[in-house]
């Protein structure tokens, strides 16, 4: 054989122990590094797409401190364990101690996100070759399901990716007990998950592991119902699980026509969002049992009347792209032919991923514009100078993530006790095409009886001073 030769042998040969892991390393790196500067300009412009990475920036500053994660956003005295069931997040604390601010969370993300790519390269390299691996790990960190997740600032579900791919990973290789504990921290990351650690018990049942599969599948099912009927209003201040009436099923008995016509509202998004989670994989990924794996993130989604939860945006469908590729190895290794198709598949899995970002959240980073400061800057430093430390402040969304580490911020559509000052941004998008002309006159309409000054009026940012 021919050096030449010899070498595309090489990358095209399947890859074991540390030889898998450091061309995996390099791609999860270079995924990691393109969603911290994506993370970091959108932090640097100001651009705020909700309110979610203020709650989460007041609840690592709570486990900072050693306190329960009561935050102020979601309500005066909200137990954010009672809202959605994410114990595990306390393990990122420490990253809080180094930096107290919500780009720390971004760049934590990011993090998790490269590690997740690092585990899904691994594992293809390990079956397919370099060549192969490392393209499936790219076309899987450029995925757009992992886009939108970053591009919505942080969530729990980051912490997820690492764990549910590790599992899946051990599914690929059919190591079913490591496949069955790696999927265990998924009960402590969100509630919905343990849905999802049922169905990988489906699939090691399927896969020949029947006794420790039915047992995980009745074990993440008994957690999913212990933790919505008891944990979770357990501590909820009303006592319920606060999204069990978004889904259509709450509806079945005392309204079927509702719920089925529910079920079939927005039927043209929905379908289109399942078609964009297999189509990724040129559809090989149906090829595999993993892919069953995707049906309980599915089926909440699709039953949900919340027309977001149908929608390619937002970070909903971070947990689906592990499944759909490692779904994709498992099927290109059933069998020699398929194998050897594998740089093909891998290819287009690469191209379609490339494509798709075109019209997804990291094309930004290929824009001039983007590495601009934008127009928020200059206001939001004026805005955020006015405000002093251990204020007590009720805000839009737009600056609550960066007062939240050193204030106690309230949002503005609560019954949040009188503040000591109130933080507008009028082009927050919130306001539907009707903006506050003055954060004075919006704080006394709010507060009936106390008196309220306006401070700051710049570029659109707007404070006002609590006067009596």
């Amino acid at each position: 054989m021919s050096p030449t030769a010899e070498r595309t042998s090489a990358w095209l040969s399947p890859v074991r122990g540390r030889a898998a892991v450091l061309p995996a390393l390099v791609v999860g790196s270079v995924v990691t590094l393109l969603y911290a500067l994506w993370s970091w300009r959108q932090w640097a412009r100001f651009e705020v797409p909700s309110w979610d990475l203020g709650i989460f920036t007041q609840l690592f500053r709570a486990y900072a401190e050693l306190r329960s994660p009561v935050v102020p956003i979601k309500g005066p005295d909200f137990m954010l364990l009672g809202d959605h069931w994410h114990p595990l997040l306390a393990l990122l604390a420490p990253a809080y101690w180094i930096h107290g601010s919500g780009l720390t969370l971004l760049i934590v993300q990011a993090l998790l996100v490269g590690v997740s790519v690092v585990i899904v390269a691994a594992c293809a390299i390990r079956h397919l070759g370099r060549a192969s691996g490392l393209a499936i790990g790219l076309a899987y960190g450029l995925s757009w399901g992992l886009q939108s997740a970053v591009a919505s600032q942080f969530h729990e579900i980051a912490l997820a990716l690492p764990f549910l791919a590790a599992s899946l990973a051990a599914l690929v290789r059919r190591d079913h007990r490591a496949a069955a504990l790696w999927s265990l921290p998924l009960l402590g990351v969100k509630e919905d998950l343990g849905l999802t650690v049922a169905a990988i018990g489906v699939v090691i049942a399927i896969r020949g592991g029947r006794k420790l599969g039915i047992g995980l599948a009745a074990g993440g099912v008994l957690a999913f119902v212990l933790t919505t009927n008891v944990i979770l209003p357990a501590l909820n201040a009303d006592g319920v699980w606060d999204y069990a009436d978004d889904s259509i099923v709450s509806q079945i008995f005392s309204d079927p026509g509702a719920a089925l016509n529910s079920l079939f509202t927005g039927f043209g998004n929905k379908l289109v969002l399942v078609l964009l989670v297999v189509a990724i994989t040129g559809f090989l990924a149906l090829r595999s049992p993993l892919v069953l794996i995707t049906l309980p993130t599915f089926a909440w989604r699709l039953t949900s009347d919340v027309p977001f939860h149908w929608s390619t945006d937002w970070h909903y469908s971070a947990v689906l792209m592990p499944v759909v590729f490692l779904a994709l190895v498992d099927a290109l290794i059933s069998s020699p032919t398929w194998k050897a198709r594998a740089p093909w598949f891998a290819g287009i899995a690469v191209v379609m991923a490339l494509v798709v970002t075109i019209q997804f959240p990291l094309w930004k980073l290929t824009e001039g514009e983007y590495w601009e400061p934008g127009s928020r800057p200059e206001g939001a430093a004026v805005a955020l100078a006015a405000i002093p430390d251990d204020a007590t402040v009720v805000s839009d969304i737009t600056l609550m993530a960066y007062l939240a580490p050193r204030a106690e911020v309230y949002w503005m559509g609560n019954d949040n006790p009188v503040p000591e000052y109130v933080v507008l941004y009028q082009g927050s998008g919130i306001y539907s095409g009707n903006p506050p002309t003055s954060a004075e006159a919006w704080a006394e309409e709010r507060f009936p009886g106390e008196d309220f000054t306006q401070i700051v009026d710049a570029d659109g940012f707007l404070v006002a001073e609590h006067t009596g």
